[in-house]
Parts: structure tokens; sequence; C-alpha cells
């Protein structure tokens, strides 16, 4: 029997999802100082501007998984995207720094919908045999934003201004919203799929989710130790990405004594790599495990062995050869997004209960931003007070290593197991 493989589709879908995402993150990185200067912001303006993002996305997090499970996957994603690629393009008509603050908010709000989505996306779709490969293909889109993305932004700001950059990007995502609906069904209901591959992955994916389903809730899932030791070691893979996503640029120019256009381009050829490698090292993962290791939460050895492999950052500061830095950048970019698309994966593992998918993934986000939103403070402080990068590689080192620790030890056990063989009786019917 020959199975296709247009499932694809839908994982290039949420490669896309996650690389606009992180366009329009970067967006406000890069037009930075074009804003400040024709809006004559302070520099403390400019730092509440670049942070309102994230502070009011982790307050939406833990809301936007509960809509995502009430909603259904297509009508979450399909109205987030197209609410935060209306703000993204308001962003474009800002007059002065409130109606701009005002569209970061937005953006920060509905952009909180995109892992809960995604990951819910992922578990109707994946056969349990593709959980990790898709997962990575997922967060690939977070290395190719930062690739492609600052210099697609660089060029609109350059040649168009920086107003015309929010529109573009905003269009951008409005167009993948038609795709979207267009595309995506749940296999149950879509029409391209062959007869073959919807059975294949109604088969090999979880149960589907019932309308009587039972849910654990919030309340359930911050009981679970499993739950915390996925969220903890979440937000020591997440430091490291956005150490690099925000300070990476200027330690090449300041440390290593590099150009703009010089960081630029040894900032983006790690990302890229790290892209193909980290695909690649997800495929092997899922051939290696079996569906009952993968039952049994047996892929939290991976999830280590990735934690462990990022530690490698911890040498960046030692070297000095050019080469050098760009293929530990390479092996650190490449095992922290593995590692945090098999903690997804993982989490997906674990899950007995499916209507609880998007809450999981609502908090595991908040335990990686909640980590990550710290990076830039905090090496921001360490390089004012040692002059150096060093500590703060140090910092990113010691993290990798811990998360190590805590995937060994606190991902081990099912969350949500005993709700789920709890029969859910249906209450009386009234006559």
């Amino acid at each position: 029997m020959t199975v296709h493989t247009k499932r694809w589709f839908i994982y290039a879908l949420l490669f896309t999802l996650l690389a606009i995402s992180m366009l329009d993150r970067i967006n406000m990185s890069v037009a930075g100082s074009s804003i400040a200067r024709e809006m004559s912001l302070s520099p403390t303006a400019l730092g509440y501007l670049f942070s309102s993002f994230l502070w009011i996305y982790i307050l939406c997090l833990l809301p936007a998984g509960a809509i995502t499970d009430w909603l259904g996957t297509r009508k979450a994603i399909a109205f987030a995207v197209g609410l935060w690629s209306v703000a993204q393009m308001g962003s474009g008509f800002a007059g002065s720094l409130m109606p701009l603050l005002v569209s970061r908010l937005g953006l920060g709000v509905f952009e909180s919908f995109t892992n809960p989505g995604a990951n819910s996306v992922i578990r109707e779709w994946a056969p349990k045999k593709e959980r990790g490969l898709a997962s990575a293909i997922w967060i690939s889109g977070s290395l190719a934003g930062p690739s492609a993305g600052a210099v697609l932004v660089a060029w609109l700001v350059s040649d168009f201004g920086w107003r015309i950059s929010f529109v573009i990007t905003g269009l951008i995502g409005l167009a993948w919203v038609c795709a979207w609906l267009l595309i995506f069904r749940r296999p149950e209901d879509t029409s391209w799929l062959s007869p073959d591959e919807r059975t294949m992955i109604l088969a090999e994916r979880d149960a589907p989710r019932a309308e009587n389903e039972r849910s654990i809730g919030y309340r359930g899932l911050l009981s679970s130790p499993t739950m915390w030791g996925l969220f903890l070691t979440q937000g020591c893979l997440t430091y490291t990405a956005y150490f690099f996503l925000t300070w990476l640029p200027s330690y090449m120019q300041m440390a290593r004594g590099m150009t703009i256009m010089g960081s630029g381009i040894y900032t983006a050829l790690p990302y890229g790599l790290a892209i193909v490698f980290c695909i690649a090292l997800s495929h092997v993962s899922d051939r290696l495990l079996t569906p009952q290791a993968q039952h049994n939460g047996l892929r939290r050895y991976a999830v280590a062995f990735g934690s462990l492999a990022t530690a490698s950052v911890l040498a960046t500061p030692f070297v000095e050869s050019t080469a050098a830095i760009v293929a530990l950048l390479t092996i650190a970019l490449t095992f922290s997004g593995a590692s945090q698309s098999w903690n997804f994966a993982l989490t997906n593992d674990l899950l007995r209960t499916p209507a609880d998918t998007g809450r999981a993934f609502a908090f595991l986000t908040l335990g990686g931003n909640s980590f990550g939103i710290l990076a830039p403070i905090v090496t921001g402080y360490l390089v004012s007070g040692t002059g150096s990068f060093t500590i703060p590689f140090i910092v990113c080192g010691v993290l990798a290593l811990a998360g190590a620790f805590v995937a060994l030890l606190g991902a081990r056990m099912p969350i949500g197991e005993t709700a789920a063989s709890t029969p859910v009786v249906p209450a009386p019917e009234i006559a």
C-alpha cells in the first residue's frame, strides 16, 4: 500500500507560520533606530517599545491556550494571524509613540496563539513516529525568521522607509491566512488527502477528541511534576535562544570587531545551517524511537542530549578563529532548536488528555518565555559590568546543563493519565 506525504503541506504551513511570527517581531528591532530618529524617541522610550511585545505576549499565553482548545485549530490560528497582521500593518501608520505602542501590544496579544495552536495541529496531523520531525520543521521557522527576515526588513527600511516595512510584513501574514483557510482542515475532513494517507494518520496519531472528552484544565496541569519539568527545561533552552536572537549581532561587532554587514552575514550563516541540521537530527531521532518508547517518555533522553550539546556555547568566548566561532554557534543553535522541538514533542508524548493540548503548550511556552525575556536584560547588565561577553556565554551554558538534568529527572511520568482513563459519564437527559 502506497502512503503519500501530502501532510507535509501542513508542516510547511507551520514552518512559515513561525517564520512570519519571527519576521514581525524583528521588524521593530531592525527599524528601531529609524523610528527613534523620526519620532525623537529616547533610548528609554525605545526600550519600552521593544519590551512591550514580550510582556503582553506572556500575559496572554494561558488564555490563548484555553481559547485554542475551545475554538479549534483552524479558527483560532486564522483569527490570531489575521489580527496580528493588521496590528503589524498598524505600526506603519502610527504618527507617535502611543499608537505605535498599541500596535505592538496587539501583536503580542495575538501572537500568543502561535505555539498552542501549532502544537495542537501537530497532535492532529503528525503520526507519533513523525512527531519529533514535525515539531522540528515547525520550530525551524524560528531560525528562518532571523536568518532571512533581518535581510528582508533591512532592505525594505533602507530603500522604502520603515513604514513600508511594517505594511509589507503585515500583508505577508494576511496572505498566509488566505492559504491557511484554503488548505487546512483536520485530517478527517480534508478532501485533498489520499485515503491511504488519511487512514495512516488517523491510525498512528492519538485518538481523536470526543465531544465529551475529559479535561484536567490548568489546575490539573499545574499539579503535574512532569509539566513543571517540561516548563523548566523549555526555559533553560529558550534563554539561550533569546540571547542569540537579541545579542549575537552586537557580540560579533563589539567583541569580534566585525562590521554591521559582516555581523549580519555571520549571524545568518549559523542560523541557516542550524535549520538543516535541526530537521535532519529530528528525523534520526524519530527513527530511533519506537511508538512504545515515545509513549513511555523516552524522548527525554534526546532532549537531555541536545541540552548538553547546547552547552558547547561555553567555549565560544575562548576561541579565536571565525570558522571556530561559526562552528560553535551552529552547534549551539542546532541543538537549542532541536531540543526545544523535542521538548514540545515530549509534551505531546506524555499528555494523555488531548482536550488540554492548547493549555499544555501555552504553559510550556510561558516557561520558555519567562526565562527568555530575561536573557537580553541580564546580558546587558553583565556586559556593562564586566566589559565582555564571557559571563553571558557561561550563563547560557550552565542553564543548558541544568536543562539536561531537569529533562532526565523531571519529565518521566504521564500527564493526566488518571483523568484520561476515567470514563466520562454523560449527564442524564431531561424529558
